[in-house]
């Protein structure tokens, strides 16, 4: 498409946002939608074979979802289905003779009941389908986050997110700092000048706290996210060490990977930046023959120039994955590969409260980056007793290998305007991650109540290391206000304090958690990890030893929630985390560092009506031993907080507002307070922390117009209040508001093929401001100026 019909779009977008937020008190009002257009008729085909089976493939081709319970499903077999038919007239052929029916309960969704004569209707769970229907809400109406089972939202005992793929799609999220826009109270801590995930949830976290899963698996430092590859990302609040270990007790963020299908889809898409580059990808799909074998291969190379005045980032992919099923036994083995450079940006250094330079130039040189390769491997397989009762295994490993080159500035000179600068670099740094579950799952009665009950085991190990520290002379002669690049050198004379750094901590938990139904209403969850863990540090030439602990500690769970009627539950917990703190790479070890140890109590209110979900949670957590990284004499000191505390309050409401209109609303109250430290720091609160984060996104289906196709529009706003930039509270971070929008044009059949067009602009006023702080006055991230991006994809 030439430039300028692509900009068009931007004039009326300019007036989405305070549009759609005026239409909000009138649209609240608005009852579900009711079945929209006639259905069109579809060609299928489709053969004969396990109904659970052909109702995934038919979900997924007929782009609906479909809900019920799985054992109904059980045994059956389909009728094949070949022809052009409307969608109810497909499922009653699929469903002929099976004594089930599928019943529609708004536009795009059908529930699988047994048919009148043979007993009725019953409440369900949801089929699992695979690519399941590219349902266009923004509500998940299910989580397994928090319980291993797929747990319907009023049922959950935790407070538990999902930014699904048609959110991220929508907002072209890039990162995974993006998704935060979409759930309350999580902020942005130090990313290592933009190279890794670090996320502040309800007021505890950091790059190297644990708190990202892949596929339920903890992964390694570094940027965990790729939009290509991910289905959606599942956030759960409070502690997750229960069933997920060693965590700190802020939450964890687990992002949910693309899986084979049982049907044919390729697809072939790109994305251009108005900074200059993109991206181009594909996604193949399907099954292989009638083995009960599918496959999946996704791969992507990106080369896109970095929003500031340089830098580019680039990034090779190619994910392979292998699934397998069959009436009782289910597998799936991916692996995931990818190359690449990313800017290394240490943004501003603040002198006196305030950013000295401008937003536009750097403050580093040309080779500032960081080289890299990330890996990730896994394993799950499930066996089925029966539908009631499953065997599930799990194996992963993924590893972040790479080398940084900083231009490190660390102080300035007002008399002068200059930055004093030095050269750092870690060449040879290894992360990785090896864990493996074993989890038997069980529906069960005894004594008269329903279960649900878990009992697991898991062993995990994390490895860290890098090899010789390099660090240059500090040189003076830097003008950030008029930047001359190129007069910093790497000169590589070892550090041997920071260098030969080893971190190893073996794993090893068993674990029980039982949600059981008391009557109608009530239901109990009581859960229990033992976990033992054997940490040991060491570091410098000669070897100074850190860490060295061989602990074990039992982490109970007590969960309630009382369903109020069909629309709304009362819930409540108690949970402990328990984490030992790893010493992190280029930083000097103050002392053995011992765990760090949480506990939360929260209480909260759901409400679902089945289009609209939303929730009101309270929340007090406290943590000892929370390790911080501070300057002292020039060099990065590890060490460990007494106590502190955070508590608050998260609200939140997604999903659709009639038939075309779809919402996130999302706001968090955080208060923090440092306990227990020097008494310089205590009474200060917790760094990059905001007492108030809030968003507000929209988007809107328009009826048919002249142009073929259809249109989607949407936008959004994000404000993020003031935050400390450090433990001692000597500067602030102001707050800010930033506005999104995108416009997409999907037209069905141009050339027998789905095309889609899309244009997002993030940042739209182009609002300068500080998106986090490394914890100290010299590093502190800029937030990304305003950005165009175009992108295209066919459907083969």
């Amino acid at each position: 498409m030439p430039p300028r019909q692509a900009r068009r779009p931007l004039a009326p977008l300019t007036l989405a946002i305070p549009l759609a937020l005026a239409a909000v008190p009138a649209l609240l009002c608005a009852g579900p939608a009711q079945a929209a257009e006639q259905a069109q008729l579809q060609r299928y085909a489709i053969p004969a074979g396990p109904l659970a089976e052909r109702l995934n493939q038919f979900a997924a081709q007929a782009g609906i979802y479909l809900a019920g319970d799985a054992a109904l499903t059980a045994g059956r077999q389909s009728q094949p289905l070949e022809g052009s038919h409307t969608v109810e007239q497909a499922l009653a052929i699929l469903l002929g003779g099976s004594g089930l029916q599928a019943v529609p309960t708004r536009a795009g969704h059908y529930e699988v009941q047994p048919l009148a004569e043979t007993g009725g209707s019953m409440a369900l769970d949801a089929i699992s389908v695979s690519e399941a229907a590219e349902d266009s809400s923004y509500r998940a109406a299910e989580s397994a986050i928090g319980d291993k089972f797929e747990t319907p939202f009023l049922e959950q005992t935790q407070t538990a997110y999902s930014v699904n793929r048609q959110v991220l799609d929508d907002f072209a999220v890039s990162d995974l700092e993006e998704t935060i826009k979409f759930v309350p109270g999580i902020t942005i801590g130090n990313s290592f000048g933009g190279t890794q995930d670090s996320l502040v949830k309800r007021g505890f976290g950091n790059g190297s706290d644990g708190g990202v899963l892949r596929d339920g698996i903890r992964t390694s430092e570094g940027r965990n996210y790729n939009s290509v590859t991910t289905e959606r990302v599942e956030v759960l609040k409070g502690p997750a060490s229960l069933l997920y270990g060693m965590q700190e007790p802020g939450g964890v963020i687990n992002v949910v990977s693309k899986k084979p299908t049982y049907h044919w889809r390729s697809t072939l898409g790109g994305q251009l930046s108005s900074e200059g580059g993109g991206s181009g990808y594909f996604d193949v799909s399907g099954p292989l023959g009638e083995s009960g074998f599918a496959f999946r291969l996704i791969g992507q190379h990106k080369d896109e120039d970095y929003w500031r005045n340089y830098g580019v980032n680039r990034d090779k992919l190619v994910a392979p994955s292998l699934a397998f099923e069959s009436e009782a036994f289910s597998a799936n083995l991916s692996y995931e590969y990818s190359d690449y450079t990313s800017v290394l940006d240490r943004g501003a250094f603040f002198y006196n409260g305030h950013a000295v330079g401008d937003r536009e130039h750097r403050i580093d040189e040309h080779w500032t980056r960081i080289d890299g390769q990330r890996q990730y491997a896994s394993l799950a397989m499930e066996y089925r007793f029966s539908p009631t009762s499953r065997l599930r295994f799990n194996y992963g490993w993924n590893e972040n290998a790479y080398s940084d080159y900083q231009a490190d500035p660390n102080a300035y000179d007002p008399a002068t305007g200059e930055l004093r600068r030095r050269f750092r670099s870690n060449p040879d740094v290894e992360r990785t991650r090896n864990y493996a579950s074993l989890d038997w799952l069980n529906e069960l009665e005894l004594g008269g109540l329903r279960h649900e009950l878990s009992l697991g085991a898991d062993h995990e190990r994390h490895d860290e290391s890098n090899g010789f520290f390099y660090q240059g002379p500090n040189t003076w002669g830097f003008d950030p206000d008029s930047p001359h690049y190129g007069d910093l050198k790497q000169v590589e004379v070892v550090n041997p304090s920071n260098s030969q750094q080893r971190s190893r901590v073996r794993m090893l938990s068993a674990y029980v958690k039982d949600n059981i139904h008391i009557g109608e209403r009530w239901i109990l969850s009581l859960g229990l990890r033992h976990q033992r863990f054997r940490q040991r540090d060491w570091a410098g030439i000669p070897t100074q030893i850190g860490t060295n602990l061989n602990k074990s500690k039992n982490l109970p769970f007590v969960g309630l929630v009382y369903k109020l009627d069909d629309e709304f539950s009362l819930y409540a917990n108690y949970s402990e985390s328990y984490k030992p703190n790893v010493i992190a790479s280029g930083t000097l070890v103050e002392s053995g560092s011992d765990p760090e140890e949480g506990r939360q109590y929260e209480i909260g209110l759901r409400y679902d009506n089945g289009w609209l979900s939303g929730l009101v949670a309270l929340f007090d957590i406290r943590k000892e031993n929370i390790q911080t990284t501070e300057t002292i004499d020039g060099e990065q000191v590890t060490r460990a907080v007494g106590e502190a505390r955070s508590r608050g309050l998260e609200a939140s409401l997604n999903g659709q507002l009639g038939e075309r209109w779809n919402l996130v609303a999302n706001y968090a109250y955080t208060d923090t307070e440092v306990l227990e430290d020097t008494p310089a720091n205590e009474g200060n609160e917790l760094l990059n922390v905001a007492h108030n984060v809030a968003g507000l996104f929209l988007s809107y289906d328009l009826p048919q117009s002249v142009l073929p196709g259809a249109f989607r529009l949407g936008g959004g706003a994000r404000y993020v209040g003031s935050r400390e930039g450090d433990m001692a509270n000597s500067f602030e971070l102001s707050g800010y508001t930033t506005y999104d929008a995108f416009v997409t044009w999907t037209l069905p059949n141009l050339i027998g093929k789905k095309t889609e067009l899309q244009l997002n602009v993030d940042n739209l006023t182009d609002k300068e401001y500080f998106i986090s702080s490394g914890g100290t006055s010299n590093r502190v991230s800029w937030g990304a100026a305003r950005t165009a991006t175009l992108s295209a994809t066919v459907d083969f």
